[in-house]
């Protein structure tokens, strides 16, 4: 009995990353150049001590979602929040256009609000907050080693990107039974990342894209409140 009960675990643990990447749905893959600037450990030891003294983030973000068999594209804007409690991490994702939908996790729970529904979607991420953190916080305050026990990492190259030069770290889930893979690119002034993309096992991916980054500002914490009328419809995960 003892291996279906791990994996049950397992299957449970599949299903809340599964649906934080189904609530957020992560341009083109970066230059095949060989690695001329940093290395993978200068890299590292950047964002290393950018995670010592991270605290929270705020930016606008753009999200592009691509079903590549029928060819379908959608875009969506707004903001995102993350702000770090000790070891509870708080997400929201204000997206605002074309139509509203909030993504929060907070407090054990992940929340997805959609007002023109009249409806939020509500999972349990009790037990599960590293994975989440990692997996929704993706290039803002991890460590390296956070990164080294989740994935295989290599440097991809160095890209220009809206007027910045990054670094392109692509990354392969150990666990792959969610995604194929993972890039990021990282600003080399800051190194956070300011473009990840994310690429399901179905070949469909997704951008997102970030920009007018402040680090560690004061998030007051009414951001983090999702405001719905009493009789919303509420759909558990």
């Amino acid at each position: 009995m003892k291996p279906r009960r791990s994996a049950t675990k397992r299957h449970k643990t599949h299903k809340i990353i599964f649906c934080v990447f189904c609530a957020s749905l992560w341009l083109t893959p970066p230059s095949q150049a060989q690695p001329d600037g940093y290395t993978l450990d200068q890299v590292f030891a950047k964002m290393d001590e950018v995670q010592k003294r991270f605290r929270s983030a705020a930016a606008d973000i753009e999200r592009t979602h691509v079903t590549v068999l029928v060819n379908d594209k959608d875009v969506s804007s707004g903001k995102f929040y993350y702000a770090r409690r000790g070891k509870q991490p708080r997400v929201k994702l204000e997206l605002s256009k074309p139509a509203p939908q909030y993504l929060l996790i907070d407090k054990g729970k992940l929340q997805l609000y959609t007002p023109n529904l009249k409806q939020v979607q509500e999972a349990s991420i009790s037990g599960h907050q590293d994975k989440v953190d990692m997996f929704m916080a993706l290039g803002f305050g991890q460590s390296s080693q956070d990164l080294k026990d989740n994935f295989d990492v290599r440097l991809a190259g160095e890209e220009a990107l809206n007027g910045k030069k990054t670094s392109v770290l692509e990354l392969r889930p150990k666990n792959s039974a969610m995604f194929k893979s993972v890039q990021m690119w990282m600003d080399q002034q800051r190194w956070v990342a300011v473009q990840i993309k994310t690429t399901e096992n179905s070949g469909d991916y997704m951008v997102l894209r970030f920009s007018n980054i402040k680090l560690n500002v004061n998030i007051p914490d009414s951001i983090f409140d999702l405001k719905m009328p009493k009789d919303v419809r509420v759909i558990k995960m």
